[in-house]
């Protein structure tokens, strides 16, 4: 499943056990679980985002204007009710993907808890550009200094918060992390490319101990996005990974990605079976007076 890996071995079976998740979690800062989904899934589900795909493009409804550009790479929120006007059931089977009682499984077993909704994205190849994305860790975007980043790396250990769990909808190569890294601060290398001279390096493919993910079909990999990692964008490379993001119940965050005011609209919830229902019943009820203040 990995390329270019020296010292761990991917979890390589359908059924991982969870004491195994946790372990592989807590010190590696990734997961890999092949065939999550089937291929028939995970093909339905790329009929489904390649239509919302398309529209976005045309018009992102959240801001009216097209989304299309040509190094455009990923866009958020595939659960936005006017995609849904032409097939009004397939608002329910991507709420059902983030649902998924196999997803959730190995999001419990990695969080201790039962996990919280956040959003929904796709990552897919630009359309007039090729790009090797910029190696991050996710707390950068909100620390106001070195200082502040590495205390939220401090605060959050071993384990963290929450994940990004990126399905691959399509074959993909296009996931890089450094294992571990979610543990410690940046060596002088890391740093040199990650944050060093503006970030002018960070493109490089030259980051010690990265690893580049192979995924089929169907196949997720979850990992701590405190971790340095990116991803890869090439034009003529079909990319499309639908990406989940959850944080702990005990934990609500609320940014872009969890203000989904139209949760709150009349029947957008309806139209789904119990069990998918109750899921989302925990995330309206937490962000809903605040979708409200907006």
């Amino acid at each position: 499943m990995l390329a270019n890996q020296s010292n761990q071995d991917p979890l390589a079976s359908d059924t991982v056990p969870g004491n195994d998740i946790y372990t592989q979690w807590r010190t590696q800062g990734y997961v890999v679980v092949p065939q999550l989904w089937g291929a028939d899934q995970a093909a339905r589900l790329r009929i489904i985002c390649d239509d919302i795909l398309a529209q976005w493009r045309a018009q992102d409804p959240q801001t009216g204007q097209p989304g299309d550009k040509p190094d455009a790479t990923v866009m958020r929120h595939l659960n936005h009710p006017a995609y849904f006007q032409a097939h009004p059931k397939w608002l329910g089977e991507v709420l059902d993907a983030a649902a998924d009682p196999h997803a959730l499984d190995v999001v419990q077993a990695i969080l201790g808890e039962p996990p919280l909704f956040r959003c929904t994205s796709l990552f897919f190849n630009p359309g007039g550009i090729d790009l090797d994305g910029n190696w991050h860790r996710d707390s950068q975007f909100s620390a106001r200094d070195d200082e502040a980043e590495k205390a939220m790396l401090t605060a959050a250990g071993d384990g963290g918060s929450g994940m990004q769990f990126q399905i691959a909808l399509v074959p993909s190569d296009d996931i890089e992390i450094v294992p571990g890294s979610h543990l410690r601060w940046d060596t002088a290398e890391d740093y040199a490319i990650r944050k060093a001279e503006g970030g002018k390096n960070n493109r490089s493919n030259h980051m010690p101990g990265a690893l580049r993910v192979h995924q089929e079909a169907g196949d997720a990999i979850l990992f701590n996005p405190m971790a340095l990692h990116r991803g890869r964008y090439r034009s003529g490379i079909l990319r499309r990974t639908l990406m989940l993001t959850y944080t702990k119940t005990s934990e609500p965050w609320f940014d872009y990605f969890s203000n989904q005011p139209w949760f709150s609209q009349p029947n957008y919830l309806a139209q789904l079976n119990a069990n998918t229902r109750a899921f989302y019943e925990p995330f309206v009820a937490a962000y809903a007076p605040k979708w409200l203040t907006q």
